[in-house]
């Protein structure tokens, strides 16, 4: 459901820009331990803490492919914007690593652009995944005040948790995933959602107040729902689906997220979506961090896999990050070596789904997206037959709203997630 409680405005006659805004990530060895300061900043995490996660990059490298997958979408993005004849220049700042947003907004004001669309590299709600980007773009305003210029009109983009062209490009990721399995245990196999844990206090203050909190799980749960009923698994909930989220959930285990059971908007999709319906998903959690003491959404993806084995269940796993739009280093290394070293450990036969950002049709949704905002101004792309089916699911199931479309980092509403502005 793509509704929203942000008023979107046509822009004003002027010059406009997309700010491409992601988390950003090292580009060397020597800047690993920095950009991880810059993640953690304010945090108090102990230095060692920090030098054991950096091993993952350097594991990989010493550096983060996420820069790289990001210039890939922004020229994806330019190139669609060139197919549909649309002069909107395309400018890149990141949170945590150069270029920084503050620098990039400081740039597009001395350009002379008074409208900028912000697209931010998470689909979801929540502090995280959305508030903290909205206190990006606040700081990167003052910046550009600090330095004496006119602040451009912001307006950022709204959350992309269920737009066709995303659910679409992960059911055929999941479904290409599927066909890599020998042929003889593909009718076998499950299909395993996971995404990035958070503290269970930063899910519960997710989203505006009147929607009740747990925003980011909510999304997460709609998405993966689509996500299976658009792809080869339609109507097949994993067999492990009681020991994953939903199903601890609505057993009353303290994994997080709502205490009324999963999904529950206060919306109906006219059809039973609960536990133990052929609209159940197996969706788990991944790369938690911080202390140990502090409750995170749970199962973790690897602990999901061991008690499934303990359960006697050896099935095949198509794994999907559907929280993830590229493979960056959450990706390459909890999926692509944590988890896949305890599949083969206990025979599990196992693929991961590719993650959709590098794909041209999510750099045309991102155009859709401004084209939306910008009422009218731009051309919509025609839907794809599989793009066209993914769009009737999201109106049969889709129970699960998407905000985050608000101007000059304003929250979506007073005290959305967890906000004090």
């Amino acid at each position: 459901m793509s509704a929203t409680d942000s008023a979107f405005a046509a822009a004003p006659a002027g010059r406009s820009a997309l700010l491409f805004l992601s988390f950003g990530g090292p580009e060397k060895s020597e800047d690993v331990i920095p950009f991880l300061e810059n993640v953690t900043r304010g945090r108090g995490i102990p230095r060692e803490r920090l030098e054991k996660v950096g091993e993952h990059y350097y594991a990989l490298g010493g550096r983060s492919p996420i820069n790289d997958q990001n210039k890939q979408i922004i020229a994806n993005i330019e190139a669609e914007l060139a197919t549909r004849g649309v002069d909107l220049p395309v400018y890149f700042g990141n949170r945590n690593w150069e270029p920084y947003v503050e620098d990039t907004m400081v740039q597009l004001a001395r350009e002379g652009f008074d409208t900028v669309y912000v697209f931010v590299t998470s689909a979801w709600g929540g502090y995280s995944g959305c508030g903290q980007y909205n206190e990006d773009i606040r700081r990167a305003l003052d910046a550009v005040r600090e330095a004496g210029l006119e602040a451009p009109r912001v307006q950022r983009l709204p959350h992309f948790h269920d737009p066709p062209a995303f659910i679409a490009a992960f059911a055929a990721a999941v479904d290409a995933a599927r066909a890599e399995l020998p042929a003889s245990v593909q009718d076998d196999a499950d299909l395993v959602f996971t995404a990035h844990s958070v503290p269970n206090k930063a899910d519960d203050t997710g989203g505006p107040r009147s929607y009740g909190g747990n925003l980011y799980s909510e999304q997460v749960l709609n998405a993966s729902r689509l996500i299976q009923e658009a792809s080869s698994f339609a109507g097949q909930p994993g067999s492990g689906a009681s020991l994953g989220w939903t199903g601890q959930l609505a057993a009353g285990k303290p994994v997080g997220g709502r205490g009324d059971g999963p999904a529950h908007t206060g919306e109906t999709a006219g059809v039973d979506l609960g536990v133990g319906t052929a609209y159940d998903v197996e969706l788990v959690w991944q790369s938690r961090s911080g202390s140990p003491h502090v409750p995170w959404l749970e199962p973790d993806v690897c602990d999901h896999l061991e008690a499934r084995v303990a359960a006697g269940n050896k099935r095949p796993i198509v794994l999907c990050p559907v929280g993830f739009i590229t493979d960056h280093v959450e990706v390459m290394w909890d999926l692509d070596t944590e988890v896949r070293e305890v599949a083969e450990e206990h025979g599990v036969p196992f693929v991961r789904a590719a993650t959709p950002g590098l794909d041209s049709s999510f750099a045309s949704m991102i155009v859709d997206l401004v084209a939306e905002v910008a009422d009218g101004e731009l051309p919509v792309a025609e839907f794809t037959e599989s793009q066209r089916a993914a769009a009737e699911l999201v109106k049969k199931l889709g129970t699960v709203p998407n905000f985050g479309g608000t101007c000059d980092g304003a929250p979506c509403a007073p005290g959305c997630c967890g906000a004090q502005r």
